[in-house]
């Protein structure tokens, strides 16, 4: 059903008569690009039957011109001007014609007109047999301008194309679709003899230089040769032996088809290559063709449109249908999680509770460890000191009263923090307020008992300050010295930080 609503259809009319139309038998080929899906006859009456996306149709006409001349303007409607004063000047018709052109700019000023013309009658009754109500016809080509744009397919060099069919003999050469020097002849149907007389003749004025200004080399042969239509038997006969160039061109030509035979009929497979500008069917039969290629696949995209949409408007419905109760699923269960995150809160008196353990947590994360500051002095002092006194508390405290009172008297002993440090700290006068209290950090008064002389226990306090000094801050330190018992006091007030004794 696609093949036959998608293929294009290729009409052989041929030469019509007087007869009716539905007494005209033409040769058809449905193409599907370059293959051929079918092939056959029938009468001009049924070619509505054969389907199709597209109609094409060759036909023959025995007044046809095909020329070439100049002009001084490319303005279409001037051109045709000068076409048509220029064929009625050289008396060709002595009734209507139908003429179609292309301009060329062959100079600063020159253009060359390609023409072709053909009967009125003829076209009329070509148009009077195709199915121009009901179907999309976008081409009615002359039999030789299908010949000459399958040979262009094949060759751009220019060829001697040599057709018969039926009683009719036809010679042109052809070059780049274009078809010059056409002669006709009429001959025996089936006469193979007659035909190669006319094939002769016609090599002969070519090579006489009939084919002469083509590709602006005035006297120019036309070198290759294409034996086409009923002349095909003639091709094989040992008199009728070609060069290689020509046998060449011919299987080109023959590729270009796949299921038929271009080279026997040329004129029908041909429609596939020509050119619109050849087209021999009236301007509104041309536009309604276009208008039917376009109205089909916009009809067919709307009814595919609508099919869609109701397709995806049923589905939609049958999703709806089940769409209410999951979302009365899902509600519950939303709420039964929400239900269960309720019973999950703690009730206030278990959130106080939390909330002073973890106070306690900080707090005593900021407070300094008693034994391991005491374990990590006692291993820090010399051998044979003793730790008299530790007091620790908190900084921003009243600390206790310092015992400033040597064995012989009121001394308040040698500083030992002048004597030893660069810059000691300035000891703050004892009538200053309290500072505010930093977190973490303790103030510790520290007593010990060093053994010795007085040179001896000079060297100890100096020892004893440089071991504590990496982890405890010395705000002041005193050495008293007892003479009669031959020892010193070491009396400091250092700090410390809890994150070190933890």
């Amino acid at each position: 059903m696609l093949k036959r609503l998608s293929g294009t259809v290729l009409v052989s009319a041929g030469e019509q008569g007087g007869e009716a139309p539905e007494a005209r038998r033409v040769r058809y080929a449905v193409m599907s690009g370059r293959k051929v899906e079918r092939r056959g006859e029938c009468a001009m009456s049924e070619l509505q039957r054969l389907g199709g996306w597209d109609l094409r149709a060759s036909f023959f006409s025995r007044g046809a011109y095909f020329e070439r001349t100049q002009a001084q303007t490319e303005n279409k409607r001037l051109a045709n001007v000068v076409a048509r004063r220029f064929i009625d000047g050289e008396m060709l018709f002595n009734e209507a014609y139908r003429l179609r052109l292309t301009t060329h700019l062959a100079g600063e000023h020159d253009v060359t007109l390609k023409l072709m013309a053909a009967a009125e009658i003829d076209c009329l009754r070509l148009e009077e047999g195709l199915p121009l109500p009901t179907r999309p016809v976008s081409l009615a080509a002359l039999e030789e301008a299908a010949i000459a744009a399958l040979i262009a397919k094949a060759t751009r060099e220019p060829v001697l194309a040599l057709f018969a069919r039926g009683e009719r003999f036809v010679s042109f050469v052809a070059e780049n679709g274009e078809v010059r020097q056409r002669r006709m002849e009429s001959l025996p149907a089936g006469d193979l003899e007659a035909a190669a007389v006319a094939v002769q003749r016609a090599e002969v004025m070519a090579a006489g230089g009939l084919a002469s200004g083509m590709g602006g080399q005035p006297g120019k042969e036309v070198a290759l040769r294409a034996y086409l239509g009923d002349l095909r038997p003639l091709a094989a006969q040992g008199a009728q032996a070609r060069d290689y160039s020509s046998r060449e061109v011919e299987k080109k030509i023959a590729a270009l088809i796949q299921g038929g035979d271009a080279l026997a009929e040329p004129e029908l497979y041909g429609l596939s290559y020509v050119r619109r500008a050849w087209n021999f069917l009236e301007d509104a039969q041309t536009r309604k063709a276009i208008a039917w290629h376009v109205a089909l696949p916009t009809a067919a995209v709307l009814l595919g449109g609508t099919l869609l949409f109701g397709l995806l408007f049923a589905l939609e419905a049958v999703q709806n249908a089940g769409r209410a109760g999951q979302i009365e699923q899902e509600r519950q269960k939303v709420l039964a999680e929400r239900d269960a995150l309720v019973k999950r809160v703690p009730n206030p008196r278990e959130l106080e509770r939390f909330k002073d353990f973890t106070e306690l947590l900080k707090r005593r994360s900021e407070q300094v460890r008693a034994d391991r500051l005491l374990a990590w002095i006692s291993h820090e002092l010399p051998g044979g000191i003793a730790i008299s006194s530790l007091q620790l508390y908190a900084q921003g405290d009243a600390p206790p009263e310092a015992k400033q009172q040597s064995a012989g008297g009121e001394n308040k002993g040698l500083d030992m923090l002048a004597r030893f440090m660069s810059s000691p700290p300035k000891e703050k006068p004892a009538q200053e307020t309290k500072v505010a209290a930093e977190p973490g950090v303790y103030t510790l008064s520290l007593e010990l008992t060093l053994p010795g002389s007085y040179d001896m226990v000079e060297r100890q306090a100096a020892e004893v300050i440089r071991r504590l000094s990496p982890k405890l801050g010395f705000v002041r330190a005193h050495l008293d010295f007892d003479a009669a018992r031959n020892r010193a006091r070491l009396i400091s007030q250092l700090t410390a930080r809890a994150e070190d004794f933890r």
